[in-house]
């Protein structure tokens, strides 16, 4: 299903991402106002789901497990940019790569964009309580479930999402994800920092922030 993002890339989360503090100089805003209106024409944003029942999905994990817990179904989640932008990205690498780096961080804030909307659109079809999503990789929710996912959505077949040995997606600049579903209220749970496989090499953390702020 093609997915619309009905907002801009965000500016002020782009500037954060490349490490800019204050307003950016005219000839940085010119550069993200031309990122962004490539990295549109390039995208060709898609998303799959699939709701299954909770015992039906394979996880594994402290952290998934209490994002889970009370829900009896799981829809699970499949969001791309499609090959374009990474095919994109990899060229200016070559040409000129200062403004590959502003591609870069501005397609991974798109694809947290296209992942928002569809999130929205899931929660509106199933018509009942769910968690936000959760990421294989995210907390200590094992990187390999990626193929999980993929296999219960079948995206490599229909959006063109696979995963290399190393169990990194294929587009570059893809998702996958879980949402608990229940009938009762749920309120799903963040990670904490004592439970990521990241932890000792968090950036975040390192500035005294966590993935929640």
């Amino acid at each position: 299903m093609d997915i619309k993002v009905s907002r801009p890339i965000d500016r002020e989360k782009w500037l954060m991402y490349l490490g800019v503090k204050g307003q950016p100089d005219e000839r940085l805003s010119g550069e993200l106002d031309r990122a962004e209106k490539v990295l549109l024409q390039e995208a060709r944003i898609k998303g799959i789901y699939r709701v299954l029942p909770r015992e039906d999905v394979k996880t594994s994990g402290f952290s998934v497990a209490k994002h889970l817990e009370g829900c009896h179904k799981v829809a699970v989640m499949a969001v791309t940019l499609g090959i374009g932008v990474d095919n994109l990205i990899r060229n200016k690498q070559i040409t000129d790569m200062a403004f590959a780096v502003i591609l870069d961080c501005g397609a991974s804030l798109l694809i947290e964009s296209a992942c928002d909307a569809f999130e929205k659109e899931i929660r509106e079809s199933v018509g009942d309580f769910t968690t936000s999503r959760f990421s294989p990789g995210y907390g200590d929710y094992p990187l390999e479930h990626q193929e999980d996912v993929l296999r219960y959505t079948d995206a490599s077949r229909k959006i063109g999402i696979n995963a290399t040995d190393n169990c990194l997606l294929v587009p570059r600049k893809s998702v996958t994800a879980l949402i608990g579903i229940a009938d009762h209220p749920v309120t799903g749970r963040l990670a904490t920092c004592g439970e990521c496989v990241l932890r000792e090499k968090c950036t975040l953390r390192k500035e005294g922030k966590h993935c929640g702020d």
